[in-house]
């Protein structure tokens, strides 16, 4: 057996081949982190301290293997001038897109990803963290992927009928969105953080193979081609569920694939286990409404069929870890790795 290590000389050794003590277990701690700190979850959002201290409150909590900062998906198309609603305690969602018309595109600009909107609340928090655990545990942020962005730049609904009236809108919409983000994953590098993407509404349960392969797919070749440029591992969630595209999601140049809703066995296979994958605990079935007991089930299984991947297997949540999770189901979720 290996020497027991820290999280973040397990996860190194994970990616670099080499033994590890556990299976490394990232569960995708996120606004819950709010939770964790006792703070409502529009002031976790908005100040990139209180972000930072929330996520280490977290990682001291949990001891999960990777701190994952994120709030919400718009959160660079609010940099770029959609407006959102803050609840109170909830996660933003879009308000009034920026492109309500088509010929608002052209009025989009490049920003400053370290001044514009809420961007600087990620870098803060990053910061903070590598500054209180960096020696123990990698930090990463998760930043929506251009397809997903895009969509919170004109409207979901939208943009699905533009993909087929106004194509040539809707790459418009990616290529700015693919501008920025690929600024925003440099400037969390510079932070220490890893950036990773994540592509919601590029999800099988949105978008046909189809759609995904012409409109989502290039330009997240690009934007974890970016990631990989900066010496950091390409990491890729999608959500919902990802059966009919996930072959395509391992050709994109990441390294790892975040899933969901999918049989990981169904994954291995359509993969070829040519990639790294992590999952799928359901967060509201299992973590959120289950007991300890069917959590610790629930990863059993996945263990058993990840182990099976050539690629390699991380234990994880299929999505966010929901706000009012228990805590105990978190523990059940972390001590089944360890077991």
């Amino acid at each position: 057996m290996t020497a027991r290590v820290s999280p973040k000389e397990r996860i190194g050794r994970f990616l670099s081949g080499q033994p590890t003590d556990f299976v490394p277990c990232v569960p995708l701690i996120l606004n819950h982190s709010a939770r964790v700190l006792g703070v409502k979850v529009s002031r976790y959002a908005t100040d990139g301290e209180t972000m930072g201290r929330a996520n280490v409150a977290a990682y001291r909590r949990y001891g999960q293997d990777l701190i994952t900062i994120f709030t919400d998906t718009c959160i660079v198309a609010e940099a770029m001038g959609t407006t959102l609603h803050f609840p109170d305690d909830d996660v933003a969602r879009v308000k009034t897109p920026v492109v309500a018309e088509p010929g608002d595109a052209a009025k989009l600009r490049r920003v400053d990803v370290h001044t514009a909107g809420r961007l600087p609340v990620y870098l803060g928090a990053i910061r903070h963290c590598v500054s209180e655990v960096g020696d123990e545990v990698f930090v990463s942020c998760c930043i929506p992927a251009p397809f997903s962005n895009a969509a919170a730049l004109r409207g979901t609904a939208t943009l699905a009928r533009d993909l087929y009236k106004n194509p040539g809108l809707a790459h418009a919409l990616l290529e700015k969105s693919l501008e920025v983000i690929n600024d925003m994953s440099e400037a969390i590098a510079q932070a220490g953080g890893i950036p990773v993407l994540v592509d919601p509404v590029a999800s099988g349960s949105v978008l046909s193979r189809k759609t995904f392969e012409e409109f989502a797919m290039p330009y997240l070749k690009r934007a974890l081609g970016k990631i990989k440029s900066l010496g950091m591992v390409p990491i890729l969630h999608i959500c919902g569920k990802t059966a009919s595209i996930v072959d395509l999601m391992a050709k994109t140049g990441a390294a790892a694939l975040s899933l969901d809703q999918i049989e990981l066995a169904d994954a291995v296979e359509r993969t070829g286990g040519a990639v790294c994958l992590m999952g799928t605990v359901r967060p509201a079935e299992t973590l959120l409404g289950g007991t300890p007991e069917t959590v610790r089930q629930e990863a059993a299984r996945c263990l058993a069929s990840g182990k099976r991947n050539p690629g390699g297997f991380i234990l994880s949540s299929g999505c966010e870890v929901p706000i009012e999770t228990p805590p105990a189901n978190v523990d059940a979720l972390i001590a089944a790795a360890r077991a």
